[in-house]
């Protein structure tokens, strides 16, 4: 067996043919090492090697050789890849990722990563962020806290971040049917439904969609959805809207009052367009007549 102060030596080499060969040791060799604390110090040198290609090899290496690390030691090489994650080369991104996804399964305590990972998706770095986001999405099936999962990314979908709200929306669809309570589902999404963030809104109106015939007080549900429609809608609509439900009872009945308003304005609109051009002012009652008997002819 190849000697392991040897391989310690190469990774330090000028040579990348050295240092690649270190690396192929340290994958074949690595669970035989006497020193394996060294044995993860030099891998973790490699895995950030000033040549991308060496770098990517090790770090996939680093997920592979999870499994025979005692916990210290995992926790030790997952902290490096989050400190990879700061990488904006997408090469040597999608080695990092599926090395926290290969390795995720074999912490002892994953919320502690998923914690720093929450952390990392509010970074002021925007590619840390992205990053962050990404991994979260790309792990959460192996959390065992679903309940958990679902809460921060009710609360991610709320960042001041667009490139955060978005993807953490999007994947509402996959973690909701995971969840038993559809009351509390409901509930939860009532926030992100009214949100100023439109994509945020259609994601959690998807999911709303979809679990309203599942909810046991559906009265409730459609005052939310009307509490939901009158918040969206401008001051002026939400103010016609008001004073005109008596006068038109259709506001009231319309599944979507907002729309129906917008309808009766446009039906509206040939007569209030007459009716301005008839008061227009002094010595235009003559125009004003004939236009007014044309619109009635009409």
């Amino acid at each position: 067996m190849v000697g392991q102060s040897d391989v310690h030596e190469k990774t330090f080499s000028p040579s990348l043919d050295e240092r690649t060969d270190a690396l192929q040791q340290l994958i074949i060799f690595f669970g035989s090492f006497s020193d394996r604390q060294q044995a993860l110090e030099d891998m973790l040198r490699l895995c950030s090697d000033e040549d991308k290609t060496l770098r990517v090899k090790a770090i996939n290496a680093l997920g592979t050789v999870f499994p025979e690390l005692s916990d210290e030691e995992k926790e030790k090489g997952w902290s490096s890849l989050l400190e990879l994650i700061r990488t904006e080369d997408p090469e040597v991104w999608k080695a990092v990722v599926l090395s926290l996804i290969f390795a995720f399964d074999y912490l002892p305590e994953k919320s502690k990563l998923w914690n720093c990972l929450l952390r990392l998706a509010e970074d002021e770095d925007r590619h840390v962020r992205e990053h962050a986001v990404e991994a979260l999405i790309l792990l959460f099936p192996s959390m065992s806290d679903m309940e958990k999962v679902w809460a921060d990314f009710i609360v991610l979908a709320g960042s001041e971040y667009g490139e955060i709200r978005e993807p953490i929306s999007d994947a509402f669809i996959l973690i909701y049917p995971y969840l038993e309570d559809r009351e509390q589902v409901w509930e939860s999404l009532l926030e992100p439904a009214g949100s100023g963030d439109n994509h945020v809104q259609d994601r959690a109106g998807d999911i709303m969609a979809r679990i309203f015939h599942q909810l046991p007080d559906r009265k409730k549900a459609m005052k939310d959805v009307e509490n939901l429609t009158m918040r969206q809608m401008d001051y002026v609509a939400r103010r016609a809207l008001k004073l005109l439900r008596d006068d038109y009872p259709e506001l009231s009945e319309a599944g979507n009052p907002a729309e129906e308003l917008y309808r009766l304005a446009a039906k509206k609109a040939p007569y209030a367009r007459w009716k301005a051009s008839g008061t227009a002012g002094k010595g235009q009652g003559a125009s004003g007549k004939k236009r007014k008997e044309e619109e009635t002819e009409k």
